[in-house]
C-alpha cells in the first residue's frame, strides 16, 4: 500500500506465521489511537510548559453473546496527573478526535482515563 510517497505493507497470518505486516485491522485501531494521541497532544502542548507522555491502548471487543454490544475500548494513560476540570476537557477532545468520529458510524468507541503508571 502507498500513500503521499509513504510505503506500507498490510498481511494476514498464515500458519502461524505472524505475516509480513500489520493486519488491516491492526492499521485501523493504531489510526484510533495515533489519531487520539495526536490530537490530545496538540491541546496539552497549548495548555501546559510540560504535559508528560500520553500512551494509547485500543481493545477491539467481540461480543461472545448474540445482540452483545461490538466496541473498541480506547484506554488513555497519562504520566502526569490533570487537574479534573482540564481531564473532563481532554476527554471529550478524544471523543472528537477525526478517526473517533469516522469510526463511531460503525462502532462504539469507550473511552477511559488511567492515572500514572
Amino acid at each position: 500500500m502507498t500513500t503521499r510517497g509513504f510505503t506500507f505493507v498490510a498481511d494476514e497470518p498464515h500458519n502461524g506465521a505472524l505475516g509480513e505486516g500489520p493486519t488491516p485491522t491492526e492499521y485501523l485501531l493504531m489510526a484510533l489511537a495515533s489519531c487520539t494521541a495526536q490530537t490530545l497532544r496538540q491541546y496539552v502542548d497549548y495548555k501546559y510548559d510540560t504535559a508528560g507522555d500520553i500512551t494509547v491502548e485500543i481493545d477491539y471487543h467481540e461480543p461472545e453473546q448474540e445482540g452483545a454490544e461490538r466496541y473498541l475500548q480506547r484506554t488513555i494513560t497519562l504520566s502526569e496527573e490533570p487537574d479534573p476540570d482540564d481531564l473532563k476537557v481532554m476527554h471529550d477532545i478524544a471523543e472528537k478526535s477525526p478517526v473517533t468520529l469516522l469510526i463511531q458510524f460503525a462502532w462504539s468507541v469507550r473511552t477511559e482515563f488511567v492515572g500514572p503508571r
